[in-house]
């Protein structure tokens, strides 16, 4: 074999799909390895909120834009291909192939040496539009040229994982479920870690270029027996009851009661639970032995190394800082962005801003935070906790009322900790924005992690009144900025 991660000399990578569950982990990999990485998705933000803290080049890319594809491929050795479109809607497989044939012919162009694509293990006879969608995915990307190394994966354990999660909040939050009796199909689920060593080990290692391998764990069980396993593993009292008259399009619609991850996956997903999802893994073992995890000790490693994951005070999904390291706290949450656009400078309006809490209250509708206040002091939480330890400045570690002031950038941002009792973990955040007029935009951002089936109403119940009481905030808060700048200015 003429590869070996540990003597590779270094390259330059790019991470397609960084932001991603399986790339934000293999990012990290490559860099200690002293690997040159480049990471890159559509939304430059998630990017941003993951990497910001380590040295890596971030690219926004476009699939479907070939322009931006072509400006993240210059220099670059070897690329790994880890994106899909299961949450763009009913027509995720075509936009998957498009996107390919446009990387394909791009990394071409590139002269990049190898693409390493994750797909999914699929039954030849599958009817599963999403597993299909995955070898044509690869198909797509072999006709651009370059030697792909293509990876086939079954159901991945670890923190993020959509199935995984799905798993973790149908234990974490119901007793019981009634489930198609498809759930007593089985597959190979493969640890996140180890998963990771095979994608690093195929990289720039000839005797892989143009293979498809299958990558599979030790044990092949049902999912019934995962949901069972993971609910041994936590110690949770949750049983499963597979049921004939239980469709998988009743779970679909039944999911997003209790689950916050991502429907579009989970529709995508769902579909091939009506097969055995078996793997032939010997090649890649031969070429890359390693110890594998078992089903229990893939879980008990994934809890574990969520709670030891770097967790900067900067909201992406997952992030135990914004779920306060409590794991009922689902990993999938939701945000509510508000933005309001102000002819005042950001200085005025920060001074505003700083005195919110204590006295000041709300800018807006005080009585409705009142009775929210009363009602988690009801519940012996600290709703009316009420006052600031500094009446005007923000200060890290200190309190507006019930929130917790997590992080301060003066003039420019804060970020408050929600201390109330609820079904899940929040935070708002407010930040000022300078606009080319001289004005400031201020947005306000309300992140939320719910657990379980109460977290979800509450977000959901509460939306359009979050929304009506932040718009009352912002514009308030804007028209003190400006009553105090005209108090202040000279006749």
């Amino acid at each position: 074999m003429e590869n070996n991660s540990s003597t590779l000399q270094a390259m330059n990578i790019l991470v397609v799909g960084a932001s991603g569950y399986v790339g934000r982990h293999l990012v990290p990999k490559l860099l200690q390895q002293g690997h040159k990485v480049r990471v890159s998705a559509r939304r430059v933000t998630e990017l941003v909120a993951l990497f910001d803290q380590q040295p890596v080049d971030i690219c926004p890319m476009d699939l479907l834009q070939p322009t931006t594809v072509t400006e993240a491929c210059r220099d670059i050795d070897i690329a790994f291909y880890l994106v899909h479109s299961m949450q763009a809607g009913d027509d995720f497989a075509e936009r998957d192939r498009r996107a390919a044939h446009v990387f394909g012919r791009e990394a071409s162009r590139a002269g990049i040496k190898q693409i390493v694509y994750l797909g999914a293990l699929a039954p030849e006879d599958t009817h599963s539009l999403h597993l299909r969608s995955r070898a044509e995915t690869g198909e797509a990307l072999r006709e651009g040229g370059v030697p792909v190394t293509e990876l086939r994966a079954p159901i991945i354990v670890g923190a993020g994982s959509v199935p995984f999660e799905a798993i973790r909040d149908m234990v974490n939050h119901l007793p019981g479920m009634l489930l198609p009796t498809a759930v007593k199909n089985k597959s190979a689920p493969i640890a996140l870690d180890n998963l990771l060593f095979y994608l690093v080990g195929v990289m720039a290692c000839r005797e892989a270029y143009q293979q498809i391998y299958d990558v599979a764990g030790p044990d092949t069980i049902s999912y019934l027996q995962q949901i069972e396993k993971y609910a041994a593993v936590t110690e949770q009292r949750f049983k499963p009851l597979p049921f004939f008259l239980i469709s998988i399009a009743m779970v679909r619609f039944g999911m997003p009661l209790f689950s916050s991850a991502p429907k579009g996956v989970i529709k995508a997903l769902l579909g091939g639970l009506k097969h055995d999802i078996l793997a032939d893994d010997k090649a890649i073992r031969r070429l890359l032995p390693q110890p594998l995890l078992s089903y229990e000790q893939a879980v008990e490693k994934a809890l574990a190394d969520e709670q030891s994951w770097p967790a900067p005070l900067t909201w992406f999904q997952g992030n135990m800082a914004f779920r306060e390291g409590w794991r009922n706290a689902a990993f999938y949450g939701d945000c509510l962005v508000l933005s309001h656009e102000s002819a005042m400078p950001a200085k005025p309006i920060w001074q505003v801003l700083s005195k919110i809490g204590g006295k000041q209250r709300f800018f807006f509708m005080n009585w409705v935070w009142a009775i929210r206040e009363w009602i988690d002091f009801c519940v012996g939480g600290p709703g009316r906790d009420l006052g600031r330890d500094t009446a005007d400045k923000f200060v890290v570690g200190e309190r507006v009322d019930s929130w917790n002031i997590l992080r301060v950038n003066e003039e420019k941002s804060v970020l408050l900790g929600f201390g109330m009792k609820g079904p899940g973990s929040g935070n708002l955040e407010f930040r000022l924005e300078p606009l080319p007029d001289g004005g400031t935009r201020i947005t306000m951002l309300a992140y939320w992690h719910p657990a379980g089936f109460w977290g979800q109403l509450y977000w959901y119940s509460m939306m359009r009144p979050h929304t009506f009481l932040f718009w009352g905030m912002l514009r308030r808060i804007s028209a003190l900025a400006v009553k105090q700048h005209l108090r202040s200015s000279p006749d």
